[in-house]
């Protein structure tokens, strides 16, 4: 019949779910070992301002800063 079809669940369809959340666990565990392993605070001077940030919050934002701009070069290149 094929309704008892529909309710059958799918093998590979429940390896890839559990496969997504046991990738996104060990990114945050990677993530809480860069942050505790990038705590020691650091001075950065950008024209005439100083800041003092711990690393893990420097190198964060260095990534999202690469990121945004790797977008805006993208977009262009497409135009």
């Amino acid at each position: 019949m094929a309704g008892d079809e529909v309710l059958k669940p799918t093998g590979g369809a429940v390896r890839r779910f559990a496969l997504r959340y046991w990738l996104a666990i060990a990114l945050v565990v990677l993530a809480a070992i860069f942050i505790a392993q990038n705590r020691a605070r650091q001075r950065v001077h950008v024209l005439w301002i100083t800041v003092e940030y711990p690393m893990w919050l420097l190198l964060t934002a260095m990534l999202i800063i690469g990121i945004v701009v790797g977008l805006l070069v993208h977009r262009r290149r497409r135009s």
